[in-house]
């Protein structure tokens, strides 16, 4: 698999995490303060990666421009 392809596969990944995670924060899946911080911590942490990795794609398709 080519880095843009895995890239692409890392990212879609990411994104399917986020959606899984904020429907499980939404839904009141986290049934203590403790559960709730960690759900939040872990959704910041995948919308970071996800930013990392689109600002990186987006960085890389205009140097080929």
């Amino acid at each position: 698999m080519d880095p843009l392809n895995f890239a692409y596969s890392v990212l879609k990944a990411l994104q399917q995490r986020i959606e899984l995670t904020e429907q499980a924060i939404l839904a009141g899946s986290p049934k203590t303060l403790e559960e709730y911080r960690q759900l939040t911590g872990e959704l910041k942490g995948l919308q970071f990666a996800e930013q990392e990795i689109k600002e990186a794609l987006d960085k890389n398709e205009k140097e080929e421009s």
